[in-house]
Parts: structure tokens; C-alpha cells; sequence
């Protein structure tokens, strides 16, 4: 009978656990055909920008053993940590410090409850480091500074080959370290658990840098310019994806899977409405219409501040019937203001013009926010409470 039991329990939390995995892939991986066709484009732009830094990575070796064959002789090039750090031949080392950041990064995306906006800019970030590579990795060459590389002779468009020699600047192996740590950096929880397991990873990426230099797998410069140019690439898009799509309320389906100004579950309403003031958008995710705030402005008996009306106000009741008044609505736009389509929780109360100063600075012209209210939604550049 325990047994039973015990299967039963298991058989129930297993059915559970499948529950929550399918709701959460619904509610939060779902996508429309707009931004499929994106997601389709970043990928292809990363796959194309990795496969000609493969190439070019491939002419680059084919010119290291060009190189060495008219000098009759490999050398190393003067290098201050090498000073310090003495030669291990463990290369593959350099490939578990890969899995060590890639694996915990890839499980932070699975459970973050805006995925899809990690893995495009993520795709992005990633593309536009590489294209970068592409245009250093074949344009000088340097001798390698490990002795048992093998060059890549066959034909470039089709080798792939990993640690090849003549593949230097700049590192890859750190490109990748860096740019999981940025991950963690912009998309971490801002808890304590998150802030640590992001402390760790950056740990992580100091130690693979050290190894891949330790290794010899590239001069300290290499492993110098990767350090440089991921964050760089980063907060490129980070500042392109803000202005281009955040702020203009395109790819909504990416940015707002649950509810257009929800970054989470545990967001408050107040806090998704200060978003959709900022970003101009209605609870529904169309832009927000004056005439249509004015007009809800109108029903009310007191002034109600044009800003706070994107929070929609519930129909009128009838006392009697306990329904919808059976007069109908005496323009379109109240017609839209009633109904907006939206699937989102009931928004909060609408506030009065006196009291609207969602963003503390109590602006006088009714405005509840400022160029600073969501300077990248608490995300990109680690801003909190926005």
C-alpha cells in the first residue's frame, strides 16, 4: 500500500511539473510570425558572421605556415605573462572553461521569464564580436605561440578546425567567456542568490582567460582584446535594442511576453504602468491615443491627468441589472477604452491630476516620467526598480 502510494505521489508531482513546463513555454516562449522571422534573422546573422570568421581564421593559418616555411623556424613572440605564467599542455582545459560558462548561461536563459529577449540580444551581441574578429583575425599575422598546433591547409571554405595555428587576434575561447558573463550581468536576478552566482561566473571568466594563456593558446593581447571588445559589442546592442525596439514598442512579443510593461511576475501593476507611460503604449500595446485618454479623462467627475489614463478604466454598471450599461458608448474611442483586448490583471485605479507623480519629481505638466524613468528597464546597464 506504501508503494502505491508513493507511486501516486510521483506520478502526481511528475503531472504537476509538466504542467508548469508547458504553461511556462506558452506563456512566456510563445511567438508570432513577426518575431519568428526576427529570431530567424539573428540567427542567420550570427551563423553567417561565425562561418566567415571560421574562413578567415583558415587563410590566417594557411599564412602561418607560409610564414614559417620561408623562415625555416617557428618562434614565440616576447610576452609579459608568459614571464608569469608558465606552459601547461592541458588545451583542454580551454574547451571545459566553454562548457563551465556556457552551460550555467544557457540554463539562466531557460528559466528567465523574458527568454527570448536574452537569446536575440545575446545573438546580436555575439554577431557583431565576431564580424570584428573576421576583420583582425587574417589581417596581421603573428607567429603562435604554441608549439603543437596544426595548421589548417584544406580548403577554407569547408575546414573547420579548432586551435589551428595562426588563429590569434583575437581570442575567441575568451570572446565566449566574457560574453556569458555579460549575460548574467544584464539578465541575473538583482537578489542576492543572483548577484553571487554572477560573482562566481566573473570568476569564472578571469580563470579561462588565465588557462587560455596558461595553454598558450594565444598571446596575453588576444585574450586583451576579447576582455575589450564583448562588452563593447554588448552594450552596443543593448543601447540599438533601447532605442530601436524598447523605446519605439516594436517586437512586443519579445519584450513583454506576459503583459506589455511586465518584466516579471513579481513586478507590481504600478510599476508596469510607469512603463507603458514611458514607452507611450497602451495596456494592449498599441500607442497611446490623446484623444482616447481625453475622453476617458471626460467620464470621470473630477480632472484625472491625461499620463495616468493609459490605465483603463472598467465599464459603467447598472445598479439594477449588474451589467453593462444597455445606452452604448457615445463615441468610438470609448468603445476602445472599455475593451482593450487585453489579457493583463486589472490595472490600478486611475490617479487625479493633483496627485499624479508615479515618477517622485511631481512634474507639473501631468507627465509621470522623465528621460531617466527607464534608462533601460533596470536591465542592460544593472539599473534597479525601474
Amino acid at each position: 500500500m506504501g508503494r502505491l502510494q508513493i507511486g501516486d505521489q510521483l506520478r502526481d508531482a511528475g503531472g504537476r511539473a509538466t504542467a508548469f513546463v508547458v504553461r511556462r513555454i506558452r506563456r512566456n516562449w510563445w511567438l508570432d510570425r513577426t518575431t519568428i522571422a526576427f529570431l530567424v534573422g539573428v540567427g542567420a546573422a550570427f551563423g553567417l558572421s561565425y562561418y566567415f570568421m571560421n574562413v578567415l581564421a583558415n587563410v590566417a593559418s594557411r599564412r602561418s605556415k607560409a610564414i614559417e616555411d620561408a623562415l625555416g623556424t617557428r618562434y614565440t613572440l616576447p610576452d609579459v605573462f608568459y614571464g608569469f605564467i608558465g606552459y601547461v599542455d592541458l588545451l583542454w582545459m580551454t574547451d571545459l572553461f566553454d562548457a563551465l560558462m556556457f552551460v550555467p548561461t544557457a540554463l539562466l536563459v531557460a528559466t528567465h521569464q523574458r527568454p527570448w529577449r536574452v537569446v536575440a540580444r545575446t545573438g546580436l551581441a555575439w554577431a557583431l564580436a565576431c564580424v570584428i574578429r573576421v576583420t583582425t583575425v587574417a589581417i596581421t599575422s603573428v607567429p603562435d605561440p604554441r608549439p603543437t598546433c596544426e595548421y589548417a591547409l584544406g580548403n577554407p571554405f569547408t575546414s573547420f578546425t579548432l586551435h589551428r595555428c595562426g588563429d590569434a587576434i583575437y581570442s575567441g575561447h575568451t570572446l565566449i567567456f566574457v560574453m556569458c558573463a555579460m549575460v548574467w550581468t544584464s539578465f541575473a536576478p538583482k537578489t542576492l542568490l543572483g548577484r553571487t552566482l554572477t560573482t562566481l561566473v566573473w570568476g569564472l571568466c578571469v580563470a579561462g582567460s588565465l588557462v587560455v594563456i596558461a595553454n598558450r593558446a594565444h598571446y596575453t593581447i588576444d585574450v586583451l582584446l576579447a576582455w575589450y571588445i564583448a562588452p563593447g559589442a554588448w552594450y552596443t546592442v543593448a543601447w540599438f535594442w533601447y532605442w530601436q525596439v524598447t523605446r519605439k514598442g516594436r517586437l512586443l512579443r519579445i519584450e513583454f511576453p506576459v503583459e506589455i510593461g511586465r518584466h516579471r511576475d513579481s513586478d507590481a501593476d504600478e510599476l508596469c504602468l510607469r512603463r507603458r507611460i514611458s514607452l507611450g503604449l497602451m495596456p494592449d500595446g498599441t500607442p497611446y491615443d490623446p484623444v482616447a485618454a481625453y475622453l476617458n479623462a471626460m467620464r470621470t467627475d473630477d480632472a484625472i491627468s491625461v499620463t495616468a489614463a493609459s490605465a483603463v478604466a472598467p465599464p459603467p454598471v447598472d445598479e439594477k441589472s449588474q451589467s453593462p450599461e444597455p445606452d452604448g458608448l457615445a463615441y468610438p474611442h470609448e468603445a476602445f477604452l472599455v475593451d482593450t483586448g487585453s489579457a493583463s490583471p486589472p490595472p490600478p485605479p486611475l490617479v487625479r491630476g493633483d496627485q499624479a507623480s508615479i515618477n517622485g519629481n511631481g512634474n507639473s505638466n501631468g507627465y509621470a516620467c522623465d528621460s531617466a524613468i527607464d534608462r533601460v528597464f533596470e536591465e542592460d546597464f544593472g539599473h534597479r526598480g525601474r
